[in-house]
């Protein structure tokens, strides 16, 4: 306010004085009111960040924006903050202050530092096996976890690759919302290829990714062939066969020239051997090993000449059988036509 002093001289006039009051009174720490509802990157052009209010500040003060310690442009109404976001301003933090005078000086009170909440579409997906694919084994419980870059998190669905190469929908075994498939006690026919999509409900914008789930397992053997009668020093090929992942070593417990053929999971090793009286006696064994375990097969081979001798005492101990037969047959009947034999008729009396 102004305050005027005058002073009256009679006839000489009347003399004044002017001075001015100033009463100054210090605000209060500014309060700062983020927006809660978050904002969309699409639609930021007028969006309100926050509002900043300072109670019994005398005279009116100065009110400035900061974001990450940066001043802001000044705005028409001081008071409320509209600024663009993007995606990187998930992470940024805003302040308001107000600038005051106090005895000729320039004074500032600072609010708290705030964050809000930015929603944006995704623009990187990852899809991870866990644990690590490659210890995954048979029996294990394995999580597909689906991750994306966006806010809010997107709709996840999930699927397999199929042996006709057609991609199998498994979004009911999978936790659409948090981007987690849970495959329970994982076995061989659980490895391959899987897919995870994602479907933004603001843009709906859509990613995928892939990624190949590999279970191992030991070795089982499927298939053993051999010839089933072998003559000593004849020479023969001996096979096993088996199935596993990782590939497995194959040990034959005789000496011989051995090649390996892989077909997918499918191994099959072919031996080539000299038959011995050894390998007569003990027959061979193959066995399949990896970091999962092992398995292994013994074959057996016989001696086609102790099987030829075998099969002829079989042939002449029936032939005895027949002619023994005969011969009690023939011996019954002659005794019979002689009468030695009753014929079992009551009342029979000799012709």
């Amino acid at each position: 306010r102004t305050f005027v002093c005058q002073v009256g001289a009679g006839s000489l006039g009347v003399g004044e004085s002017h001075t001015e009051l100033h009463v100054y009174k210090v605000p209060e720490t500014p309060v700062i009111e983020p927006n809660t509802g978050g904002i969309s990157v699409h639609n930021s052009a007028n969006s309100q960040i926050a509002k900043c209010e300072s109670k019994n500040t005398s005279p009116p003060a100065n009110i400035t924006w900061h974001k990450n310690g940066e001043q802001l442009d000044l705005q028409e109404n001081p008071t409320t903050l509209f600024d663009p976001v993007t995606r990187e301003d998930r992470d940024s933090r805003y302040h308001c202050t107000v600038h005051y005078w106090l005895r000729g000086q320039r004074h500032a009170l600072q609010s708290q530092k705030v964050q809000i909440t930015v929603f944006y579409p995704t623009e990187h997906l990852k899809l991870q096996v866990v644990p690590s694919s490659a210890l995954v084994k048979e029996g294990d419980n394995v999580k597909l976890v689906c991750e994306s870059d966006g806010n809010p998190p997107p709709v996840f669905s999930f699927y397999k690759r199929g042996l006709d190469d057609k991609w199998q929908e498994l979004s009911s075994l999978a936790e659409t919302d948090s981007g987690v498939l849970t495959l329970h006690g994982v076995n061989k026919s659980s490895s391959g290829l899987y897919r995870c999509e994602s479907l933004d409900l603001d843009d709906m914008t859509q990613l995928e990714k892939e990624v190949e789930l590999v279970v191992n397992w030991k070795p089982r053997i499927v298939a053993i062939s051999s010839p089933l009668y072998v003559r000593q020093d004849e020479v023969v090929n001996l096979t096993c066969k088996a199935i596993a992942f990782p590939r497995p070593s194959v040990h034959w417990s005789v000496n011989g020239t051995a090649h390996e053929y892989v077909d997918n999971q499918h191994i099959s090793s072919n031996l080539t051997v000299r038959v011995s009286r050894d390998l007569l006696k003990a027959g061979a064994m193959c066995r399949f090993s990896n970091k999962m375990g092992d398995s292994e097969k013994h074959i057996q081979l016989l001696d086609q000449k102790t099987a030829a001798e075998s099969q002829g005492v079989i042939i002449v101990a029936i032939i005895v059988a027949i002619l023994v037969v005969a011969v009690l047959g023939a011996v019954i009947y002659f005794l019979h036509k002689k009468g030695k034999i009753p014929c079992g008729r009551a009342g029979k009396q000799d012709m």
